[in-house]
């Protein structure tokens, strides 16, 4: 029999996220993961012209991150207004995935930066995996 866990995981807050700036939100641990689902939010200054985004990071072990961002959601500039965007990320079997804000414009800061990952992991029971052997 396969235990099924759905949740919501609330990755970070951050007030404002510089010109050019990143922030690590938080990490997600593939084992069991059977879907996952990033929603990132900001809100952009009025003249703001280059979108932040959702970077995802895939590590085999939690320690070594890819450089090349595994998938991403760019959050449309729209200027003076906070966006908000999800994306269905597919994920790998083992390892772990980090996820980056980052703000495209290199003039102005982007405010009020919300991240946060819904998921559904799937782990077979302790019967069912003396069953197997």
């Amino acid at each position: 029999m396969k235990s099924v866990y759905e949740g919501f995981a609330p990755l970070t807050t951050v007030a404002s996220l510089a010109a050019s700036g990143t922030h690590e939100c938080g990490l997600i641990n593939c084992r069991g993961l059977k879907a996952v689902t990033i929603t990132a939010r900001a809100t952009y200054n009025a003249s703001a012209t280059v979108a932040v985004t959702a970077n995802v990071y895939y590590s085999p072990d939690g320690k070594n991150y890819d450089t090349v961002a595994f998938d991403s959601k760019e959050l449309t500039v729209s200027a003076g207004n906070t966006i908000q965007a999800s994306k269905r990320i597919l994920t790998p079997d083992t390892g772990w995935l980090k996820i980056i804000l980052s703000n495209g414009d290199t003039s102005y800061a982007a405010t009020n930066l919300r991240a946060w990952a819904s998921v559904i992991y799937q782990f077979q029971t302790e019967k069912q995996t003396e069953a197997s052997t």
